[in-house]
């Protein structure tokens, strides 16, 4: 019944299935080394240090994302990133955490000042 549906809903349930496909530490550092250019599966699982089955399945949910594009060079597997995009969104969660935790620094300082104006009298 997607037919019936808003297309902001259907566009919603096709963005978290995107933000799933990345929600995993392990996703995220293939993406962030794809980021870097494409990079041979043998390497993604030294680096990652995820058994060959484990990282294989990581893959599948990337490239069935189209996230990530598989190529071969002189008889090796190689993956990098689908499009420039995705790089760009990893650099944008980065700057956004990075925001979330510079305010919920500030928030925590102020919360500990009348604690530290109490002790000094």
């Amino acid at each position: 019944m997607k037919d019936d549906l808003p297309v902001g809903l259907v566009l919603s349930d096709v963005k978290a299935e995107l933000f799933k496909s990345m929600g995993h530490p392990a996703r995220i550092q293939v993406l962030e080394m794809l980021a870097e250019g494409p990079v041979a599966v043998s390497r993604l699982r030294d680096d990652i240090g995820l058994e060959p089955s484990n990282l294989s399945q990581h893959l599948g949910v990337l490239r069935r994302q189209q996230l990530i594009k598989p190529s071969r060079q002189d008889g090796r597997l190689f993956y990098e990133l689908s499009c420039p995009e995705v790089s760009g969104l990893l650099l944008s969660a980065r700057s956004l955490l990075g925001t979330v935790l510079q305010s919920t620094r500030l928030k925590l300082m102020t919360l500990d000042e009348p604690a530290r104006e109490s002790s000094a009298r």
